[in-house]
């Protein structure tokens, strides 16, 4: 009887040690200082050298959002997180609006853009449930005439050049 408590005891702590887990796609990257300069890349090539990746994120955006707001909320959330730098990846229809949600995927250290940048290799098995590509590029982004009536999920990655 004495040897099944302990036992016992331990399946329960390892069972409800998963219950408080925290949040797998938090922000968890170096904290910069706030900024409200924040510039656009849609191509690695065009990040100057000084820059560091320091957050690799997939951006859940709800539907019926223009290219303005989508920018406005980018930018809202990278300068929060001290970017001064928006590297912006690929965009695919979502079949279900989850609202607004950054979802981050590291680096687990910040690094070089020139030097490092690997492309888009974060968050695959939900990158790969997503529907049609989305075209969001200059013409698009911070265009207040561009509306999206569907949700939406983003590329994304913040760096700091400064």
């Amino acid at each position: 009887m004495y040897r099944i408590i302990p036992a016992l005891l331990t399946v329960l702590l390892l069972l409800l040690s998963g219950c408080g887990s925290k949040d797998q796609n938090a922000f968890s990257a170096k904290v910069y200082p706030p900024t409200d300069r924040i510039a656009t890349a849609f191509q690695y090539s065009q990040v100057p050298p000084p820059c560091r990746v320091f957050a690799h994120a997939l951006v859940k955006l709800p539907a019926k959002l223009s290219g303005l707001e989508i920018q406005q909320l980018v930018f809202k959330e990278a300068g929060a997180r001290g970017a001064d730098l928006v590297l912006i990846g690929q965009t695919r229809r979502m079949e279900d609006d989850e609202g607004l949600r950054f979802n981050y995927y590291g680096p687990g250290q910040e690094y070089l853009c020139s030097e490092a940048w690997c492309g888009w290799k974060f968050g695959y098995d939900e990158w790969e449930d997503q529907g049609e590509w989305v075209n969001i590029g200059l013409l698009q982004w911070g265009n207040d005439q561009v509306s999206f009536e569907y949700p939406l999920m983003m590329q994304l990655a913040l760096l700091r050049c400064r």
